[in-house]
């Protein structure tokens, strides 16, 4: 018989005890996500995923043993159990691994809204159909949207151990995504996005959502590659954050410290421009990753980055933190029950500044707006810091957008980048459905070289 939270507490320790484990911690996680799909009008697919589980971690004879289980009974219990003890004894670590006590505060900082936990099917269906009329009408050439639909997911979260660490925390956020294909003649353009809401569907607003998603394949149509050369660069908010994301592994304490980062051993030193900070907030309203506590159960904060264009903190578990000599900044992460412990931002973003897209579009006498990158991955070094990035956008002179560009490569260095933002814009969004969620305004960069014709 499946067993409730209070319950596996009492029989994992117990049984823990008597097996001969000394100090003890479970990860308990179950999550809940209902999926519609439309296309032409049409339910291309309903479904419900649950997902929930246990890792236990405890010290055994020394040594720490690990083993997880899908099922909350109690001989599921046992067997994880003696698996742990297992592979305790076969580990061999000269670092020993300890639980943590728990902090002496948390703060809940993004409650399970009631109104999303109970967002019935057609609700959700209702929202996908006037998403996928919505981007349909917002221009002519629209010939459908090949991708249309909404996400609404429930987390719980609960870490104990019995050192005295016991916190949980709930949440919910639904999600649209919509990818529209334009058409003129022979030509095709396509435009991905994707919105979040952690309270409402309501505050989805799906249908200026599918408009915009519209417009933008829309507005790829008859683009042209362009002549190589430097020009001034804008990155639209979503290019920046999806950017931003990608080197979002730089500011790991645990990845600087092996040599793994751009920004190994540059504590303390200028590596943005004097208008660049940079925040990880867990407890930013509204935000992605919004969580009480990270994934070792330390509570967490706003760690100031980069500020003023100085690097002043890194990104730390309470392995890096003690190797370190400071303490964690709350950025243990473990992707689900199963998954393994790494440092990740909670909502790690560019504080924004004051010019809306529009004027930074009006300060540039020639230059390119990127809207969309590509080849995120092999395009981008960690360790060296550059990139080079094929990049679709919007030619600007005179203050003035012209015609949309592609075939194009932008190349650069990131810090180099952050040392040359001319302005920063007012216009923050997060890219990111979840812990790891990055955020930037719109930037203009001085000058990067574009790889055309």
């Amino acid at each position: 018989m499946t067993m409730d939270l209070n319950q596996l507490k009492q029989v994992v320790f117990e049984k823990g005890r008597a097996l001969g484990f000394a100090e003890m911690e479970i990860y308990y996680q179950a999550d809940r996500a209902s999926t519609v799909r439309i296309f032409k009008g049409d339910i291309d697919a309903f479904n419900i995923v649950e997902r929930a589980g246990v890792s236990f971690r405890g010290e055994y004879q020394g040594t720490m043993g690990t083993a997880f289980t899908e099922k909350l009974d109690e001989e599921s219990i046992v067997r994880m159990l003696q698996a742990a003890k297992e592979n305790a004894e076969v580990t061999q670590s000269e670092e020993k691994a300890e639980l943590f006590a728990g902090s002496e505060q948390y703060q809940e900082v993004r409650e399970c809204s009631d109104e999303l936990y109970n967002t019935d099917a057609a609700t959700l269906i209702q929202t996908a159909l006037e998403m996928e009329a919505a981007g349909l009408a917002a221009d002519p050439r629209i010939e459908l949207l090949n991708s249309c639909s909404v996400v609404n997911t429930n987390s719980e979260v609960m870490i104990v151990n019995t050192k005295g660490l016991d916190c949980s925390t709930a949440s919910t956020m639904a999600v649209c995504q919509v990818s529209a294909l334009a058409k003129d003649g022979d030509e095709v353009a396509t435009a991905y996005d994707n919105a979040y809401s952690v309270t409402s569907i309501a505050d989805l607003d799906v249908k200026a959502f599918g408009e915009r998603v519209g417009r933008d394949a829309a507005a790829k149509l008859g683009a042209q590659t362009i002549e190589s050369d430097n020009y001034e660069i804008i990155f639209r908010n979503n290019a920046i954050a999806t950017l931003l994301h990608t080197y979002s592994s730089i500011f790991s304490g645990s990845n600087a410290d092996k040599g793994l980062s751009v920004l190994q051993g540059r504590l303390g030193e200028a590596v943005a421009g004097s208008n660049i900070t940079m925040i990880d907030d867990a407890q930013f309203p509204g935000a992605p990753g919004n969580t009480p506590f990270d994934s070792e159960g330390v509570a967490t904060g706003r760690t100031e980055v980069i500020k003023d264009g100085k690097l002043v903190s890194y990104l730390h578990n309470l392995k890096s933190a003690k190797k370190a000599g400071v303490a964690s900044t709350g950025n243990a992460f473990k992707a689900g029950y199963r998954g393994d412990l790494t440092t990740l931002p909670n909502n790690l973003f560019i504080e924004p500044g004051s010019q809306s897209l529009d004027e930074l579009i009006a300060g540039t006498k020639r230059g390119i707006m990127i809207i969309e990158m590509q080849g995120l991955h092999a395009g981008t070094d960690q360790i060296s810091g550059d990139f080079s990035l094929a990049a679709l956008g919007h030619y600007i002179e005179d203050g003035k957008i012209v015609r949309p560009v592609n075939q194009i490569t932008v190349s650069g260095n990131f810090i180099k980048m952050l040392q040359d933002v001319e302005a920063v814009g007012s216009d923050l969004r997060f890219q990111g459905t979840g812990r790891g969620a990055c955020g930037a305004p719109s930037l203009k960069i001085k000058s990067l070289t574009i790889s055309g014709k």
